[in-house]
């Protein structure tokens, strides 16, 4: 096949995958999900083929299925990994979670409250909130395009628990439904949340949104599709298997299914991740997005105020930005702040227009 052939049938794939991710929005719960998967194979496809075009390297490390333990640990302190037919997620250590950079330098994880106002409406299932191709704020020469429920700090917080649970498991493959079993008592746990039927119904609005959320992220020339961030399903304890927006009285015991699709695999390529401490599932708002954000990177540089701003979709006027982030950066000042987000100290420009956050980790640098 020519270069020429290659990059039609790259662009042929990409329309498919978006005309059938388009046509899931509308459709119902159980051809939503089917939907969904073919657009998440279309736009597998399309990858592969783009990357044939353009010599990329797969951000996904192939070993062969008799790699050995230590060759496969290896690997995964680097990327994401895939050993014989199963692809596993990068790994550090038992009490460090991992998150690709994309999605904690922009927007989409925003620092505005309001998201989790909503959670009455998502879980009534309130289309009316879906967005739909919506340019999110990101960072250097990337762009992301967001389809599906806006997020919030909470629904990181909720997501990095659910890519937790892959900590050994293999991410599903394409081809098959292979769920996660858990309920929403030890997933308050791994959390490191204390249960509530108040947290249980915060937990479900949340996983309605990311089962909702279709990513388009471009960068270095290449287009990354995230179809699908995650699936879920729930079974009420006093009302047997229920839908995805039913929800009878919220009980700890209520069982709960989560799976996590290979693509997502995509973005834990070298140098596009990081690992940070499960400690900061307690940090929402802007502190919890300044200590996302600031993990991500290895040493100081100067940042324009303004761009801050746009970056955690802060829900105030810019005019009170500054002394929000004052506080939120004082905040992660603070004695007991892990060391992966702990700040050492924040300086500003004499014109106040930009900021220069160090870190503590950062003090050789």
């Amino acid at each position: 096949m020519t270069k020429f052939q290659h990059a039609s049938r790259t662009q042929k794939l990409r329309v498919l995958a978006d005309a059938t991710a388009k046509a899931a929005m509308d459709a119902a719960p159980l051809a939503r999900e089917k939907l969904l998967e073919a657009s998440n194979t279309l736009s597998s496809l399309a990858r592969s083929s783009e990357r044939h075009i353009k010599g990329n390297d797969d951000p996904v490390k192939t070993l062969p299925s008799n790699a050995t333990k230590a060759e496969v640990a290896l690997s995964r302190r680097r990327q994401a990994t895939r050993h014989g037919a199963d692809t596993y997620l990068p790994s550090l250590s038992d009490f460090v979670q991992v998150m690709p950079h994309e999605l904690l330098r922009c927007s989409l994880f925003s620092s505005n409250r309001t998201v989790q106002a909503k959670n009455e409406q998502v879980l009534t299932g309130d289309t009316s909130l879906l967005v739909a191709n919506k340019k999110i704020a990101s960072f250097n020469n990337v762009t992301v395009e967001l389809s599906g429920y806006e997020l919030c700090q909470f629904d990181r917080v909720v997501y990095a628990t659910c890519l937790d649970y892959y900590r050994e498991r293999p991410l599903s493959r394409e081809v098959e439904s292979r769920y996660v079993e858990t309920n929403f008592y030890e997933f308050s746990q791994r959390m490191g949340r204390s249960y509530s039927t108040i947290l249980h119904r915060s937990i479900r609005a949340s996983l309605l949104r990311l089962s909702f959320a279709q990513l388009r992220i471009r960068r270095e020339r290449l287009n990354l599709e995230v179809p699908k961030l995650l699936s879920a399903s729930f079974e009420d304890s006093e009302q047997g298997a229920g839908s995805l927006l039913r929800v009878g009285r919220p009980m700890g015991s209520d069982r709960l299914w989560l799976r996590v699709g290979e693509s997502v695999a995509e973005l834990f390529g070298p140098g596009a991740w990081t690992g940070f401490d499960q400690k900061m599932a307690h940090y929402t708002g802007l502190q919890g997005w300044l200590a996302s954000f600031y993990a991500t990177h290895q040493a100081p540089l100067w940042l324009e105020v303004k761009k801050l701003y746009d970056l955690s979709g802060y829900e105030s006027r810019f005019s009170n930005f500054r002394k929000g982030l004052c506080e939120a950066l004082d905040k992660l000042k603070a004695p007991g702040t892990p060391r992966s987000c702990q700040i050492a100290e924040y300086r500003f420009t004499a014109d106040g227009m930009k900021v220069e956050v160090h870190k503590v980790d950062w003090k050789s640098v």
